[in-house]
């Protein structure tokens, strides 16, 4: 049994947290996270956003609203105002190059960390919440570290420099040593030693980097065998041969009046879960006969409808189609959305229409192209048995397997301290 935010002395008092990112899978991440971590522990999630906290319903945990690392209003209506080469640029247009937003953050994790006593941290996009708890390391305070999430938002922390990660989006803002410099000034004031780059802001005792190679640029820099499999929502089998395009967008993907347009023109059967969209979108495609879901879709109901998912490329919806071996259309908001889609069609398994010239009639060209495109969908189905092959039966057992040593020290630790 889970015991909620509060627990008797001696129980492991757990902090999942996250700060950046608007979608669904931080959130079923962590929740998925605090599944495997096992009974007999006192589960706190700080979310910066509550919208998705259903996720961890059943697991008797305090839910609590964090500072949310985000673009400004100014940056969201106009991008030229912050770089895009490299997840420093990210960083930076997110709050680490905005010295309030820093010293706000850092003082909400070391606050949550101290007054809740907590002896495990699971960090999700959580980068002031992994600084905040190693300073406090460094301090004498007991706390085990765990650095998790997608490959492309999980850089090793010993990188000197981060990477340019795709060739025609180059521009920078913040300077990476403006942005380290900023932050070692914040740290000092705080006691912190210098981070040796941006990097090592990811830095974790453990890390547990949740992609296939397929979406992580920085595999090759990983140990051997240290990725797990995506956050899919659940098991993934193969795609049982169904006629049905399956639509999923979780965010302001349908402010887009053409995507709506698309998908309600669209002469296929669809169905779909779409948390994202306004009512008067959901009336719209509800009435030109789109299949609607109130609560996600398990990947087994959609492996058994499917032969096709249009989605914006989002990390768990692309890895769950890829194991189902099912072929894929993206329509990708970001430019982490933007790679993982690049990688699918690289690999032959996808195809991509990108925010310029985006129009109904150009979605509808592609959407109507992937689904009679067979070479595609045999792409699609032998990359899919590949891939079910490296997850294995239970990919609930390795996530555990790699959570107990983390586990395992916390119990330590309140065991000696409660």
């Amino acid at each position: 049994m889970m015991l909620g935010g509060r627990a008797p002395a001696g129980v492991p008092r757990v902090l999942l947290a996250s700060e950046m990112g608007a979608g669904r899978g931080h959130v079923t991440t962590l929740a998925a996270s605090a599944h495997a971590l096992g009974p007999g522990l006192a589960l706190t999630a700080a979310l910066p956003s509550l919208r998705f906290a259903a996720a961890f319903d059943g697991l008797d945990a305090r839910i609590v609203q964090a500072p949310a690392l985000r673009y400004t209003a100014a940056a969201r209506a106009d991008p030229t105002l912050e770089g895009n080469a490299s997840w420093c640029d990210y960083l930076a247009a997110c709050g680490l190059a905005r010295e309030g937003a820093v010293r706000r953050g850092l003082a909400f994790w070391r606050q949550m960390i101290v007054d809740g006593d907590i002896s495990l941290l699971v960090a999700d996009y959580a980068p002031l919440a992994l600084w905040a708890a190693r300073g406090l390391q460094a301090e004498g305070w007991q706390i085990v570290t765990v650095a998790t999430g997608t490959g492309y938002g999980l850089p090793p922390a010993d990188l000197a420099r981060l990477p340019q990660l795709l060739p025609d989006f180059g521009r920078v803002v913040h300077p990476e040593a403006s942005v380290l410099a900023l932050l070692n000034r914040i740290g000092a004031e705080v006691g912190f030693d210098p981070l040796p780059g941006v990097a090592a802001l990811h830095a974790a005792d453990h890390v547990l980097a949740r992609s296939f190679a397929l979406f992580d640029p920085y595999a090759a820099l990983r140990p051997a065998g240290s990725a797990l499999a995506p956050e899919t929502g659940g098991r993934v089998a193969a795609a049982a041969g169904g006629d049905a395009v399956f639509l999923y967008f979780s965010t302001q993907e349908l402010a887009d009046p053409e995507v709506v347009a698309a998908l309600a023109a669209l002469p296929l059967p669809r169905f779909g879960y779409l948390p994202g969209a306004a009512p008067e979108v959901l009336a719209r495609l509800a009435g030109a006969g789109v299949e609607l879901s109130p609560v996600p879709l398990t990947p087994a109901e959609i492996a058994c409808r499917a032969r096709l998912v249009l989605s914006a490329g989002q990390h768990g919806t692309l890895s769950m189609a890829a194991l189902a071996g099912l072929p894929q259309v993206a329509l990708p908001q970001q430019l982490e959305q933007l790679f993982n889609a690049r990688r699918a069609e690289a690999a032959g398994i996808a195809r991509l229409l990108w925010r310029t010239g985006r129009t109904a009639g150009a979605i509808l060209d592609l959407v109507m192209a992937a689904s009679a495109d067979g070479a595609m969908a045999t792409a699609a189905r032998d990359l899919g048995a590949t891939l079910r092959a490296k997850v294995g039966p239970n990919p609930e057992a390795a996530l555990a397997a790699r959570l107990a040593p983390a586990v395992q020290a916390a119990r330590a630790i309140a065991a000696r301290t409660g």
